[in-house]
């Protein structure tokens, strides 16, 4: 990946959590549909590595980033779903009811928080790649 690509995409990722509530609050249940499919879009990436067997080539931090990143993944798509297919969620989500979207929320920011340092790790030289 040529660099200049590769910083774009790292602030698109760090911008992700932000990006994601305008979506929601801007287009609404649409919006949240979009969010969900992101949200599915990484943990269905996630598995994929974690299924080929990448955790065991990687060194030990970057493989837990991986397999804490599925894990927000999951939590961060089952939760924006709800927004989706729960009308009474997503007025509460809209009414900015106190703790009513905490979980949602908390495993959005941390999917991109993690994605975002791996995708870090990835950028650098040896791309988080065990040494032999």
């Amino acid at each position: 990946m040529r660099p200049l690509v590769g910083r774009a995409v790292l602030v698109l990722s760090a911008a992700g959590y932000p990006l994601t509530e305008a979506v929601i609050r801007r287009f609404g249940r649409p919006g949240a549909t979009v969010v969900a499919a992101i949200c599915l879009g990484l943990l269905a990436r996630d598995t994929v590595l974690i299924v080929r067997g990448t955790p065991r080539v990687l060194r030990r931090a970057p493989a837990t980033l991986l397999w804490l990143e599925a894990g927000a993944a999951a939590g961060a798509a089952a939760s924006t779903l709800r927004l989706v297919g729960d009308p009474d969620a997503f007025s509460d989500a809209a009414r900015a009811a106190p703790g009513g979207q905490a979980v949602r929320r908390g495993t959005v920011a941390a999917l991109f928080a993690l994605h975002t340092v791996r995708f870090g790790i990835y950028l650098t030289e040896d791309q988080g790649l065990r040494r032999e």
